[in-house]
């Protein structure tokens, strides 16, 4: 079968009226991919534009509405399996304790406390610490972080009763 029909589109111009601008989203993927009504805009196009001596086949359209029906439909539960989880994981944190880093100066300051609840903020996952709210991404660690030792030089500190010529031997 012949799709000639499904040719250039680059004549077409404003056939929808407006331009959608992607403002305010939490989707990093937004802007980036059609959907269901960017696939009808182009549809209507064709068939404004199509030629009357080589008109559009509808069982093919009829299948690519199908088509695109199906790709939204597994995207619609991908998306939602990837909400699911993250709240899932948020909720499990609830009575645990968590390090959490926030930028203060320039420099990360940790802040340790147990979660108290979890909620959204913006379309993003978040966790309470008393009366304080944290995005799930500011959580450096489940538990508290070992503090942070001193750097010394290879060599300094280091006794010589414990060391071998194998290394070090930790008896069990």
């Amino acid at each position: 079968m012949n799709n000639s029909y499904m040719g250039d589109f680059s004549g077409i111009r404003n056939v929808g009226g407006t331009i959608k601008k992607v403002e305010h989203t939490t989707d990093p993927k937004a802007g980036q991919s059609l959907d269901m009504t960017d696939f009808l805009t182009l549809m209507v196009a064709m068939f404004q534009n199509q030629d009357i001596d080589n008109a559009a086949s509808t069982s093919d359209m009829m299948n690519q509405m199908v088509q695109m029906s199906v790709v939204q439909a597994i995207t619609d539960i991908s998306s939602l399996i990837t909400e699911s989880s993250v709240m899932t994981y948020a909720a499990s944190l609830v009575g645990k304790d968590v390090t959490v880093g926030k930028v203060v100066g320039g420099k990360i300051e940790e802040i340790y406390g147990t979660v108290t609840g979890t909620g959204t903020l913006g379309g993003q996952q978040v966790i309470f610490l008393g009366d304080d709210c944290y995005y799930l991404n500011e959580i450096m660690a489940v538990g508290r972080l070992p503090e942070e030792k001193e750097e010394t030089k290879p060599g300094e500190g280091e006794s010589e009763e414990g060391n071998t010529e194998e290394g070090s031997k930790v008896n069990a």
